[in-house]
């Protein structure tokens, strides 16, 4: 699915904004409350999972899929053909409304996690599973998205041609060929993604879960490097930029994993390895579907903002 322009455009408009606005708002409204009907975990209390919410994940999983899916079809209909990706964006933010009907990561803790190694651990794994269900579930709706969009309004167009070298002199194109395009953006937006939110995400690593803080540091890790990685490399194929929060979040869970033994909480902090709200390491603090809808998100918005950047660069240099 070549995301590639064909043809440059100008940026969007007013009008083009609002439809999008109103795709996240339908994807909201279905998500969250259908899909809270689907996938509330037995105890209301508990935070949204697939792997760990006490329902079948056979049953589940394909019916959150189905509404996805609508979700990101209705998304790319209502948002119209300058931005392909909006269905997925849609779909994304309906995820993340779904993710606040439940508990945050601290409740998860509380229910699933305990104060030994292995419950951490295995804490952990589930939590990587679960991750890699949700981003399945929007790789998914993203490929009937375009279908639809290809369907309606033809060959999607990305609004504007990566600048060249000539008109960017900053961007380091030696290292752009070597590497190539879309793994080097990939990285910056990783690594830049990681960074942010390993220094966001809590005061202390001992911290009580603040949501909020937790949601705006994925959320905003995200969107400034894809910013930062379409600025860089030029690059407007969105597919190498979305996969970047499924890796933050797999590293995370990982780094959880082999930091289950609190073995870092030492000296004034070794009461906290003793609760079982204290995550194994900062970056475990987001929720899967945190990780996967919200970082998503960012990582689409950000996108979308490189390219207003590239705009603003060209007139500056023309």
């Amino acid at each position: 699915m070549d995301m590639a322009m064909t043809a440059p455009a100008k940026p969007l408009g007013f009008l083009d904004k609002l439809r999008v606005l109103l795709a996240a708002g339908v994807a909201i409204v279905l998500l969250s409350y259908m899909g809270w009907m689907v996938a509330r975990p037995t105890d209301p209390e508990m935070a949204v999972t697939l792997t760990l919410g006490g329902r079948s994940l056979f049953a589940t999983w394909p019916a959150l899929l189905i509404l996805t899916v609508v979700a990101a079809a209705v998304g790319s209909a209502v948002s119209g053909p300058r931005l392909p990706e909006a269905g997925l964006f849609a779909a994304a933010v309906g995820l993340a409304g779904l993710s606040l009907q439940g508990g945050s990561a601290e409740t998860l803790l509380i229910y699933c996690g305990g104060p030994e190694t292995a419950g951490r651990r295995a804490l952990m794994f589930f939590m990587a599973v679960d991750a890699l269900l949700w981003a399945a579930l929007l790789a998914i709706a993203w490929g009937a998205s375009l279908l639809v969009s290809r369907w309606l309004w033809g060959t999607p167009l990305v609004q504007v041609p990566a600048p060249s070298a000539k008109k960017n002199a900053s961007r380091p194109d030696s290292v752009i060929d070597m590497i190539g395009g879309g793994p080097l953006a990939l990285a910056i937006t990783t690594i830049c993604a990681l960074f942010f939110i390993w220094m966001t995400v809590a005061r202390t690593p001992v911290a009580v879960i603040v949501r909020g803080q937790v949601i705006a540091s994925v959320f905003f890790g995200l969107y400034l490097g894809a910013m930062l990685a379409r600025y860089f490399t030029g690059l407007d194929q969105v597919r190498y930029y979305v996969m970047a929060p499924l890796i933050v979040a797999l590293i995370g869970f990982v780094l959880g994993y082999l930091q289950a033994s609190m073995s870092w909480a030492d000296g004034p902090l070794a009461n906290y390895a003793k609760l079982a709200t204290t995550p194994p390491h900062a970056l475990a603090r987001p929720l899967p579907v945190e990780y996967v809808a919200v970082g998503l998100a960012g990582v689409i918005a950000g996108f979308w903002s490189g390219e207003k950047v590239e705009h603003v660069a060209e007139q500056e240099l023309s």
